[in-house]
């Protein structure tokens, strides 16, 4: 979370630098361009697992390199914080905005580190699918795109009336003066830009994308919604061109990342006894009872086991099926679907470690990171295979899989 974020890392071939040092006039290179997840308050493209070495590296063995970019953009407070009666000092949704300018800019510039303008692919993992996503449903600055484990379907957002009364109360964390209705939001932003950058930044998860507006065009976003093509701007087909193909898809255990942070909350206990009531009250009691004995949950079961359950269920419901709403959509005709299921070998809070595809796992072992070294062996021919796959469809976009139907 900085102000001072905007920034690029791009990986190419030494082959496109000539002797002295410039890159060669002739290159026009398919490029692939990252946007990194973490809910949108948290995160760096940076971060030594989303390396891109190993898979540019991968694409020049195979002869088909590829230049791939990663950006950051705003999080948190810096890049949600919001008032629809602030005026112009706090826009909404400047964390899209940023990624919007990011790919503007590689618009412009990629050419001259040997990219082809007219082959740029966005991939983006959780927050970052997300993202490409409401990109998608306007008119997107990229040609196809990959979007793994998250949708607009299922992220956390506001209503304009929700940021409204979260921007005068997070103004009061900062020390500013609120006099309720008497004092106009536009003095309180005022006062805002004026706070040491720090203490916003410390607000941590308190920024959430910003409903009814250009990138996010409903109040409630639902899977129902997504199955109608009702996420995308009314007429959106009139004015906007969609990008050729994309892949969406998620992992077979992105809960994962929810059974991390409440194993680690040891003031929450008794988890499958306040679970079972839920799908009761929600499902009724026989289909409650059917999805409970579907994930093997009982009000009896330990702590560990019920959470590792739950969180399956949340895989299921909250990536699994969001993702396959956001397909059945048919915004865009050429819509590949798959489901990453490499277990994650390394140690963690879940138990039974390569049992799982863990959140993240995928765009990581994708990238290769700094950890591709530590892989089990085995796992070095499935990972082959799969990037020649992604590759293929981003050097010319030859199919994956079979087109989602």
């Amino acid at each position: 979370q900085s102000e001072d974020c905007l920034n690029f890392s791009i990986h190419l071939s030494r082959t496109l630098i000539d002797d002295n040092a410039e890159i060669r006039a002739t290159a026009k290179l398919p490029v692939l361009m990252f946007i990194h997840g973490g809910a949108y308050f948290l995160g760096s493209a940076n971060r030594p697992y989303y390396n891109p070495e190993n898979l540019v590296r991968h694409a020049i063995q195979r002869s088909t390199p590829i230049i791939s970019v990663a950006i950051n953009y705003r999080l948190g407070a810096l890049g949600f914080l919001h008032s629809n009666h602030a005026g112009n000092l706090v826009l909404e949704n400047n964390s899209i905005h940023d990624q919007v300018l990011a790919l503007e800019w590689l618009r412009m510039r990629i050419g001259g580190f040997g990219g082809d303008v007219d082959n740029i692919t966005a991939i983006g993992q959780s927050a970052g699918a997300e993202s490409i996503s409401v990109q998608t449903m306007h008119t997107p600055l990229f040609k196809r795109a990959i979007m793994f484990s998250r949708t607009p379907v299922t992220m956390p957002a506001m209503t304009p009336n929700e940021h409204d009364a979260n921007f005068l109360e997070q103004a009061k964390k900062l020390g500013i003066h609120v006099d309720g209705s008497e004092r106009d939001a536009e003095l309180v932003a005022n006062d805002m830009i004026n706070v040491d950058v720090s203490k916003i930044r410390d607000l941590a998860w308190v920024g959430l994308p910003y409903t009814n507006s250009t990138y996010f065009p409903f109040e409630r976003p639902s899977m129902q919604l997504a199955r109608q093509g009702k996420l995308a701007p009314r007429n959106w087909r009139e004015w906007a061109k969609p990008v050729e193909a994309q892949i969406i898809g998620s992992t077979t255990y992105d809960g994962g990342i929810s059974y991390n942070m409440m194993s680690k909350d040891t003031s929450r206990s008794g988890h499958a006894e306040a679970f079972t009531n839920i799908p009761q009250d929600v499902l009724g009691a026989r289909n409650g009872t059917a999805l409970l004995d579907l994930y093997g949950i009982n009000s009896t079961a330990n702590d560990t086991d019920a959470l590792q359950r739950i969180c399956l269920f949340e895989s299921d419901i909250g990536f699994f099926a969001a993702a396959l709403s956001l397909a059945q959509a048919d915004l865009v005709s050429a819509t590949y679907f798959h489901v990453f299921d490499l277990g994650n070998p390394f140690a963690g809070p879940i138990r039974n470690h390569g049992a799982f595809a863990t959140h993240t796992f995928d765009i990581a072992t994708l990238l290769g990171g700094d950890h591709e070294d530590k892989l089990p062996a085995h796992y070095a021919l499935v990972l082959s295979q799969w990037r020649d796959r992604i590759l293929d469809f981003v050097v010319d976009r030859t199919p994956p899989c079979a087109r989602y139907t």
